[in-house]
């Protein structure tokens, strides 16, 4: 396993690679299979991680999800408080086994009690709805990163799984 940074962390932020396959396939795409395109990981895996993270004892999560997920993630963090369950409306999105459009996922906000106090110059600015268009598989939008950043400026963070690294927090995953 890469190795965590040696700090504690009062906000992880985190976009999990959940186990599962691609929807339906096209024929316009011969070459392509079931499989994502990077390495997924089991429930218990995921969970094994978040426990691992090395976290100041007043601590809150934000983890990504989608509705084939939802209720196994509110069950994997259990010991934590649920706060909220922001929705991404991504504007597009994909029509699996070529049913209804999928245009939105969930990012869940936990913590442990007591809650962390937020910035008094965000307190009801951002809304349970977040809508910027999706333009790259995985990749999150860009409004989350500001709340989290607006609502806790002062606050050690992290990003588990993260793809690319962003200045003010560390990173942590295969792909930086």
């Amino acid at each position: 396993m890469i190795p965590f940074p040696n700090k504690k962390y009062q906000i992880i932020y985190a976009d999990p690679p959940w186990e599962q396959k691609k929807g339906g396939l096209r024929k316009c795409r011969p070459n392509q299979n079931r499989l994502l395109d990077y390495p997924v990981l089991s429930l218990e895996e995921i969970k094994e991680i978040f426990m691992l993270c090395p976290k100041s004892i007043n601590h809150t999560i934000f983890v990504w999800t989608i509705d084939k997920f939802l209720f196994e993630t509110e069950k994997l963090f259990n010991d934590y408080k649920l706060h909220a369950r922001l929705i991404w409306d991504k504007c597009n999105g994909v029509a699996p086994a070529f049913t209804i459009r999928y245009t939105h996922e969930y990012l869940l906000w936990f913590y442990k009690s007591p809650m962390m106090k937020i910035d008094k110059n965000y307190r009801g600015f951002y809304t349970t709805v977040m809508r910027e268009y999706s333009t790259k598989h995985s990749r999150k939008p860009e409004i989350a990163y500001q709340m989290i950043e607006n609502l806790y400026p002062n606050t050690d963070k992290i990003e588990l799984f993260a793809r690319k690294k962003r200045e003010g927090w560390d990173a942590w995953g295969n792909e930086v």
